[in-house]
């Protein structure tokens, strides 16, 4: 069972019935608590969601999901069945050469345990032919002259709460003889390996459409809350969808619903990774510095305007710690905007 925070996202009674909120008191002295979500209900709700946009909106055959290993693609992908059958379902599996082997054999095995169609398509001639790797080992090398191919490497963000809380990239680099190498990278650097890295998840969306166009699908997203609004997607890359049936649930809210529809326990006890990397990494060292559970909150807490002292009471950590989360959530919020917008466009009523 996921942690015990302050939103709805707790089993009330060790069941995967219902989930709710931990009650909690106002400085009034007033009880608050949010209302109850029956897992049923959120699971046929997203399911009509899915079918109504797929059948009725959009009036395609099926649809076509990413499937990553992971537990945002394997929740979509089961919805998607119990929504529209697993007859109308594809499956793709967009491993590259510095993919975790692992991401694909649980891919494989959540599409045959749903009985749906998957297709393994491996994408990394595209990416050689667009230098992808070429670019980023090329920044690697000059940092660690000693970087050959029996190295591994990732990127990874450390972030001080105690202090000022600002995010640093840094560079770790695995040698040959599986030490470990920590090089603070530069802006330039780190903006040049970043676009470069983007190229794999909009190559991997433009797989998706493909496939999505040849059989009159529509793409579905595996996009959580948490990712959409600190901005941990890419625009037309992971974020490039027709739908997206999570963005609107909590990491931890997907990690219960998954308990319930009986998502394997190998991928449920999965760490979260963007496994863009060849030395492999989480979630939380790559981009969130935090664990989900505290990311959730804090996010919920800003929607109900929860006082700061309350924050801090769940957290067990001081203000001035919790203020420079909080600080380092609204720098993703704003510097992530373009991201989930539309590009404004000239309007002729302005012409004069």
């Amino acid at each position: 069972m996921r942690s015990n925070l302050i939103y709805g996202l707790r089993c009330a009674t060790g069941t995967r019935q219902r989930v709710r909120t931990t009650d909690y008191c106002t400085p009034s002295g007033r009880r608050r608590s949010c209302r109850a979500v029956s897992l049923d209900c959120m699971k046929k709700s997203l399911a009509n969601f899915i079918q109504e946009q797929t059948f009725e909106k959009y009036r395609k055959r099926g649809i076509v999901i990413g499937i990553s290993g992971g537990i945002d693609s394997a929740v979509v992908a089961t919805l998607a069945c119990n929504a529209i059958g697993k007859e109308n379902v594809l499956g793709l599996i967009l491993p590259e050469k510095e993919s975790n082997p692992k991401s694909q054999e649980l891919a494989k095995k959540l599409c045959t345990n749903l009985d749906i169609e998957y297709l393994i398509d491996d994408i990394t001639p595209i990416l050689d032919s667009a230098s992808v790797y070429k670019i980023r080992e090329e920044i690697v090398q000059k940092l660690f002259p000693n970087f050959n191919n029996s190295c591994k490497y990732r990127l990874i963000f450390s972030e001080n709460f105690d202090n000022d809380g600002l995010s640093i990239p840094y560079l770790e680099i695995q040698d040959s003889q599986n030490q470990i190498h920590k090089i603070k990278i530069s802006l330039n650097d780190y903006l040049t390996i970043i676009a470069a890295t983007n190229i794999k998840h909009r190559t991997r969306m433009s797989r998706l459409y493909y496939y999505a166009e040849k059989n009159n699908f529509l793409v579905c997203g595996t996009t959580n809350k948490a990712e959409f609004q600190q901005g941990y997607f890419v625009k037309y890359g992971d974020g490039g969808v027709d739908v997206e049936p999570l963005v609107n649930l909590f990491k931890t809210q997907v990690y219960q619903l998954a308990e319930f529809l009986n998502i394997t326990n190998e991928i449920l006890q999965r760490k979260a990774s963007p496994d863009t990397w060849s030395f492999d990494v989480s979630d939380e060292e790559f981009f969130f510095s935090l664990p989900y559970e505290i990311i959730d909150l804090l996010l919920y807490a800003k929607e109900q305007s929860i006082p700061l002292i309350q924050i801090c009471s769940v957290l067990n950590l001081k203000e001035d710690q919790v203020k420079r989360i909080i600080k380092s959530q609204e720098r993703k919020w704003n510097s992530s905007k373009t991201s989930r917008t539309f590009p404004p466009s000239f309007d002729m009523k302005d012409f004069s």
